[in-house]
């Protein structure tokens, strides 16, 4: 036996045998192949997937684009995954607003609630409090937030009045250390419109993506909330929310696609963790529809490598296929956007011009092969420029942001929607009434 032959070649099919020439000990071998399962990622350059035992002088010819990923379809979201997936009240664009104290600039308080990771708050040491406005009563279950070398304690509060940041009668409901990278709290069940973090800082660092959960239902995924009119034009939204009918639709490795659709729930604390053999983790979220892009930003797990962006208005095979097979001639078929190196931080966002379409496709390139990998959370951004995702929000305050000192605010027991016509139901069984009204004689009764 010769051993490894350095000479063969894979591609997408079989190619030609090359035999000894005459004279020589001819030998046929006979190769057996693993049938590559969607959920390995398949690398003709480096043989990583698969690999050939040749002998004497045995070679494969192939296609010269071979298949470099395989990436298996996610399956769609179910009833019994909708717990999971509770919608994030604390958006901009949903008419959430964030007030901190010390007064800061507009445009910080605003990136809290824009929906990106990659913007933030940079939080002092001392006490510094932020007073989040719902646009009306909520039945909350629990707060989350990221915070990078924050260290300190928060403590939660909540009123369906808006108060004084130090009035008494704030209801608490939950104080928690700030420990590791991010915080999620279940503050809940609790009525409450108007929420106040109150943060004590021991050592600085950066908070950001605030996420407030009420308890999620099927009609939360039917019946999305739409952006207000206000919001739409002032601040830039996350496009990949998964309750705007974003879904991740293909994972190239993982223990369970059904996981796949942690990295756009708006949830930073839920994560996707690739298989670690993955030596490309390459993942697609499909928007729901065609539309301008801008900006993509990802949060993942801190290594070295590089991620590359790449933004399509379609997919090879369509988006129904089992499994989309992606080669080099396949990628620059998509507009590749941008990459960005990764770093300890574990944040990537790129900025680019304008550029329609509806897939986005994230491919982790990793400097060390076999790195364990994982992504929590994907946003995308379009029409309006980056300077827009964190608008300054002061001349946007709603209506019903009264200035409501230590008593009930009665304003939110008229929010119910007006009452429209009646609709039109089926005809009535009984006859036309007559045209004209019959008056009944009374006679005089005798005494």
């Amino acid at each position: 036996m010769a051993g490894i032959c350095g000479s063969c070649r894979v591609g997408q099919g079989w190619g030609r045998n090359v035999l000894p020439r005459k004279g020589a000990l001819a030998i046929i071998v006979i190769v057996a192949m693993e049938i590559i399962r969607p959920s390995l990622l398949f690398s003709a350059r480096t043989g990583a997937a698969i690999g050939l035992v040749c002998l004497g002088s045995f070679t494969l010819a192939g296609n010269a684009s071979a298949v470099e990923l395989v990436l298996q379809k996610v399956p769609p979201l179910t009833v019994e995954q909708a717990p999971a997936y509770p919608e994030n009240l604390a958006r901009y664009e949903l008419g959430a607003r964030a007030e901190i104290t010390p007064k800061t600039d507009a445009a910080a308080e605003a990136a809290l609630l824009a929906g990106d990771p990659t913007a933030g708050y940079a939080m002092s040491t001392g006490s510094t409090t932020v007073l989040l406005s719902l646009p009306k009563i909520e039945n909350i279950d629990s707060i989350s937030f990221l915070h990078e070398g924050v260290h300190g304690r928060v403590t939660v509060a909540t009123s369906n009045a808006k108060l004084s940041a130090d009035s008494p009668q704030w209801n608490r409901v939950g104080e928690q250390d700030l420990t590791g990278d991010t915080l999620k709290m279940k503050v809940g069940p609790s009525e409450a419109k108007y929420l106040r973090l109150t943060f004590d800082v021991n050592e600085p660092g950066r908070i950001a993506d605030i996420g407030v959960y009420s308890t999620s239902t099927v009609a939360a995924f039917t019946m999305p909330r739409m952006p207000q009119a206000d919001s739409v034009g002032t601040v830039n939204y996350n496009l990949t929310n998964l309750h705007a009918r974003a879904r991740a639709v293909y994972v190239s490795s993982g223990n369970d696609v059904k996981q796949a659709n942690n990295m756009i729930d708006d949830q930073p604390g839920t994560v996707y963790n690739f298989a670690p053999p993955d030596a490309n983790p390459t993942a697609v979220v499909d928007l729901g529809k065609v539309t301008k892009l801008r900006r993509i930003s990802a949060l993942y797990s801190p290594g070295h490598g590089t991620l590359d962006f790449y933004v399509s208005q379609t997919l090879p095979g369509g988006a129904q296929a089992k499994s989309l097979q992606l080669d080099e001639a396949t990628l620059s078929t998509m507009q590749r956007v941008g990459s960005a190196s990764g770093n300890d931080t574990g944040r990537a966002a790129i900025d680019f011009p304008e550029t329609t379409g509806r897939y986005i496709l994230l491919k982790w390139t990793p400097t060390e092969p076999n790195s364990p990998f994982s992504v929590a959370e994907i946003a995308a951004f379009g029409n309006e420029k980056r300077e827009s995702l964190v608008a300054a929000n002061a001349d946007n305050r709603r209506a019903n942001d009264y200035d409501v000192k230590d008593f009930k605010d009665l304003g939110d027991a008229k929010e119910m929607p007006e009452e429209g016509p009646p609709a039109e139901g089926p005809g009535s069984p009984l006859p036309e009434p007559p045209p004209f009204v019959f008056t009944p004689i009374v006679l005089p009764a005798s005494p």
